[in-house]
């Protein structure tokens, strides 16, 4: 745990996707070294002990993108679409969630992090945009080399609005799933321009967001809208400690 004055540590849920590997995309460990956090990967595996023991020692959870969330895990049968789901990935989001929670550090999800939170609170999910839910707005590149690009428009009654200092910003945008029911408990603070949901907020638990879109990507190239996401995640990590 930080003393007062150091630097917050920041928990990073980590992916099982690559057969005898425990990884984590390198520009979310990097955006939190950007913001003034400590990044700490937090290993997969399915001892609750160790997860509990190892939440205890961070000031803020970070749980990353990745695969599909299991439909089971929202009481819904997988449609053809679904792909990369991992239900043991699945367990361990959720109990890092879990401990979060209890302890009350501030959590932010990132795409499937936002997508976990939203089902853990009891939400449900579109499975595949484009057969559920078809629009103009382009969620994912279809080629998987190119990041897509849109335009959100924010809450201003939202935090959201006070991390971007805008109303309006464009996104990088990796997803084909997206909150379909949202969670009780929780407000969308940002919506795409065919009212998909692009963030959300806890109102009945204190610091816990979720994007949608990935800030990592832009945040690391400089842009100040997405550097505000981690800033002021780590702002708040820190005066949990004050």
């Amino acid at each position: 745990k930080m003393m007062k004055g150091e630097s917050p540590v920041i928990g990073i849920s980590t992916e099982i996707d690559i057969p005898e590997r425990i990884a984590v995309k390198k520009k979310y460990v990097d955006a939190v070294v950007q913001a003034g956090g400590i990044p700490f990967l937090i290993p997969f595996t399915d001892d609750m002990q160790i997860l509990r023991s190892v939440v205890s020692l961070v000031d803020a959870l970070l749980l990353t993108g990745g695969g599909d969330v299991s439909p089971s895990m929202y009481g819904e049968i997988p449609l053809s679409k679904c792909s990369g789901i991992c239900e043991e990935r699945d367990e361990f989001d959720y109990a890092l969630l879990r401990f979060a929670c209890k302890q009350q550090i501030p959590v932010l999800g990132i795409c499937r992090g936002m997508q976990l939170i939203n089902t853990y609170f009891g939400g449900t999910l579109y499975q595949d945009l484009p057969e559920q839910c078809p629009s103009d707005v382009l969620h994912k590149s279809l080629d998987a080399s190119v990041v897509s690009r849109h335009n959100i428009h924010c809450r201003v009654d939202s935090e959201l609005y006070r991390m971007l200092g805008k109303k309006e910003v464009m996104i990088s945008s990796i997803h084909h799933q997206a909150v379909r029911k949202l969670a009780d408990g929780f407000k969308a603070t940002a919506f795409a321009d065919d009212g998909i949901v692009e963030a959300i907020e806890s109102v009945a638990v204190k610091n816990v967001w979720g994007v949608q879109f990935h800030p990592e990507l832009q945040a690391v190239e400089g842009d100040e809208a997405m550097k505000g996401i981690f800033g002021y995640f780590i702002r708040r990590a820190k005066d949990m400690l004050l």
